[in-house]
């Protein structure tokens, strides 16, 4: 079965990103076009087009897929979907991907004050919370105590010592 590949216009691309008061920036190696989509507690989610901004269009076909990255304060990404294939249903699997990623992040801090994630657990069982600045942040939510109460900017507890190997 052979996929049947779109090609995809700016301005197609960016009706779609409309709903999603996504900004947009030419910032990749291949000069393609990203939308930033902001959410909450310094995250966004970085949206790769594959639009040229000297063409107006997407890529050859099979040059690329659309990639989306969910960032923390713009510069540390946290996790990705897979690609999303230019076929006929970019817009729909697109979609999901970014509302999976929106569903990830959460309002609560880590005791240093980054922002936690909802991350799967391992094999597939079960979620847990954890920093977004991982590695350099190890913290994971346990249920201790409420999630609401674990980010004291009074009560910063010293950043804990990387393990040696």
């Amino acid at each position: 079965m052979s996929r049947q590949y779109v090609k995809i216009s700016r301005e197609e691309f960016e009706k779609f990103m409309k709903p999603f008061k996504a900004r947009t920036s030419i910032r990749s190696v291949e000069g393609e076009i990203i939308h930033r989509i902001p959410l909450q507690n310094d995250f966004s989610i970085w949206v790769y087009s594959t639009v040229s901004p000297k063409t107006g269009y997407s890529r050859e076909r099979g040059a690329d897929a659309i990639r989306t990255v969910l960032m923390y304060k713009n510069r540390k990404a946290v996790m990705r979907e897979s690609k999303t294939l230019r076929t006929t249903t970019w817009e729909k699997n697109l979609r999901q991907k970014i509302e999976d990623l929106t569903n990830r992040t959460t309002e609560y801090k880590c005791p240093w004050g980054h922002g936690l994630v909802r991350r799967p657990g391992k094999k597939g069982k079960g979620s847990f919370y954890g920093c977004s600045m991982f590695p350099e942040c190890r913290y994971t939510y346990k249920g201790e105590k409420r999630l609401s109460e674990v980010y004291d900017p009074k009560k910063v507890p010293p950043t804990p010592e990387k393990k040696a190997k």
